[in-house]
């Protein structure tokens, strides 16, 4: 997701350039901004596998209102949480309704033969956001769309 390709620690953070879409916010001590891609290419819209310059990085929709956001910890993305679309567990049935939170968490696995950054789901089924995400990361998401819900 997002196409993390090689790790600079400079910078360079993914093989898509992107923008900033309003200004940055500095929220419960985390650097927050919404970016999108600026290549043109609609088919590939989630946020990058690495952050550059965020704790928090937000994706818009076409209003330039928030609908998915990933958190970065030493640059590497480690949660994602996503209320653009309709998602249904495929083990446990379990269903989001868009709108409504949906929380995956995720891992580095590894780089391929490609030099391609990959990362997995810890686990493939979407949860909730626990009563202290809410608390942390709530008020980010309601800053970038005031009508998310949690639950």
């Amino acid at each position: 997701m997002g196409g993390g390709y090689q790790y600079i620690e400079t910078g360079g953070f993914s093989e898509y350039l992107y923008e900033t879409v309003g200004k940055t916010e500095n929220i419960n001590g985390l650097r927050c901004k919404m970016i999108r891609r600026i290549d043109g290419k609609k088919e590939h819209a989630q946020l990058p596998s690495y952050s550059n310059t965020s704790d928090v990085y937000l994706r818009p929709n076409a209003d330039d209102i928030a609908v998915q956001a990933k958190v970065y910890e030493s640059r590497r993305m480690i949660v994602d949480f996503d209320w653009s679309h309709t998602h249904v567990n495929q083990s446990d049935g379990r269903f989001f309704k868009e709108g409504v939170v949906h929380v995956q968490k995720y891992r580095f696995v590894g780089v391929n033969d490609k030099g391609k950054h990959i990362f997995e789901r810890i686990s493939g089924e979407a949860r909730l956001m626990n009563n202290a995400e809410i608390k942390k990361y709530g008020p980010v998401l309601r800053k970038f769309n005031p009508n998310v819900k949690f639950r």
